[in-house]
């Protein structure tokens, strides 16, 4: 197989085209995005708790609906308040949701504004790792939250906002969580 690997000289719009195409479009989780992400309309609790399945890719388990639930189900008023301003009180978020896990504080925001935050996982950590020729032996996907917080708006989003052209965040999440499970499992890839 011929992979379309993306550096920083080459076209990254096909590079998001190319490996799109190989994202599992047919998970049974997949309709759970475009039908709850509700664009223009407020997020019910249900919405929520679908959109975080999406993100899992399986059931959440009691513990885990139980978190979202308890930490992020009393502040919806907030959340879809935040949905209709221009902008995310960043701050007012950070205390609001300071007990959430780093990624599904990322995800939140993502679910809140789909067209300014990006997806992370650590799907997403390698493929950037692996694009900027970073060895993940040296700066692996990071343990503690605030490094994951850090690398998300340091590293990820400017990256991403520097060569999204008019492709949506979702086309470049699915793009680089499908290269990133590859290199995964594939350790012995390596960048030109």
């Amino acid at each position: 197989m011929n992979l379309l690997v993306f550096s920083r000289t080459d076209d990254f719009e096909s590079f998001v085209k190319f490996w799109t195409q190989l994202y599992d479009h047919n998970s049974p989780w997949e309709p759970n995005y475009k039908k709850h992400i509700k664009i223009g309309k407020p997020f019910t609790h249900k919405d929520i708790l679908q959109l975080f399945e999406w993100e899992n890719q399986a059931g959440l388990g009691r513990i885990r609906a139980d978190a979202i639930k308890d930490k992020i189900y009393p502040h919806l008023d907030f959340i879809n308040d935040m949905k209709f301003e221009d902008a995310v009180n960043l701050d007012e978020f950070n205390k609001k949701f300071e007990t959430v896990q780093a990624v599904s504080r990322t995800f939140l925001l993502h679910i809140i504004k789909p067209d300014i935050y990006p997806l992370y996982d650590q799907n997403v950590h390698v493929a950037y790792n692996f694009i900027h020729g970073i060895d993940a032996d040296i700066y692996p996907y990071p343990k503690r939250p605030d490094d994951k917080i850090k690398f998300y708006f340091r590293k990820l989003m400017p990256f991403v906002e520097s060569v999204r052209g008019s492709l949506s965040l979702k086309e470049i999440d699915e793009a680089l969580n499908t290269f990133g499970q590859i290199v995964k499992k594939n350790p012995k890839i390596k960048h030109d």
